[in-house]
């Protein structure tokens, strides 16, 4: 009678454990509302000028996979608009989490995110329709407020926009080649380096950030892109900062 007392509590802690988290093949299921407690680092999303000009608002709901260390290592869109998803995206995969740990240990984690893309200065409420207008019960959940919509009220267009790779290269006016270090080229190393830059107004290069590549080519590579030169990228004829990447190949010949 004892034994199965003791069996029975057992089961019951267990269970407990588990109720506000569920085990998913080595990684913790866990609410957002819980997650977006442990946010260390949030990166508000880039209202895309395309969904703006059409007045496209909405929720984008990600299904999101956090590391032992708290980062971002995987995203799958669950729902959300064609032209707001790729910004949700890009900006939640730059998040930073603390540690969640079970037991005292960090573990693998399993999340929803929810991103709100509104131009009328309020996040729709969770649940309800986008052009409702009502708050969302004082919590904001990685939302993005764009420019306001209602005649009269002023236009502030957004300082720094994200465009793709392909958009920038089409900007280029001046690109100054890497030197390929002696030592990588002594020790056969090839491979592709990725920086993220920012581009000013005036299309000089403000910033850059190794994103990945080899600790031998990287150098150079940020060395040579720091003096490239662009057009200014213009939105409704007014220059804006850019958000892009970068990617310089080293190659040698056979």
């Amino acid at each position: 009678m004892q034994k199965h007392l003791i069996t029975l509590l057992l089961a019951f802690v267990a269970g407990s454990s588990l109720a506000a988290s569920q085990v998913h093949a080595g990684r913790v299921r866990v609410s957002q509302g819980v997650m977006s407690g442990m946010i260390d680092k949030k990166v508000e999303p880039v209202y895309p000028p395309l969904a703006r000009q059409a007045h496209i608002q909405g929720t984008v709901i990600l299904r999101a996979q956090i590391n032992k260390t708290g980062d971002v290592v995987n995203l799958q869109l669950v729902s959300g608009h064609p032209m707001l998803a790729p910004a949700a995206i890009d900006a939640v995969k730059q998040w930073k989490y603390r540690p969640f740990l079970l037991n005292g240990e960090p573990v693998d984690v399993e999340t929803d995110i929810t991103v709100n893309f509104t131009l009328s200065g309020k996040l729709p409420a969770e649940g309800a329709p986008d052009d409702a207008g009502a708050a969302s019960n004082g919590e904001i959940r990685g939302g993005v407020i764009g420019v306001a919509s209602n005649p009269g009220d002023p236009v502030h267009p957004p300082q720094r926009i994200r465009v793709s790779s392909g958009v920038l290269q089409g900007l280029v006016l001046s690109k100054v080649q890497p030197e390929y270090p002696a030592d990588a080229k002594d020790q056969r190393i090839q491979g592709e380096v990725r920086l993220q830059v920012t581009i000013d107004k005036e299309g000089n290069v403000a910033n850059i950030q190794l994103i990945s590549g080899h600790p031998s080519l990287a150098p150079a590579a940020i060395d040579a892109v720091k003096q490239w030169k662009y057009r200014p990228y213009l939105l409704n004829g007014n220059p804006l900062e850019v958000l892009s990447q970068v990617v310089v190949n080293f190659t040698l010949a056979e």
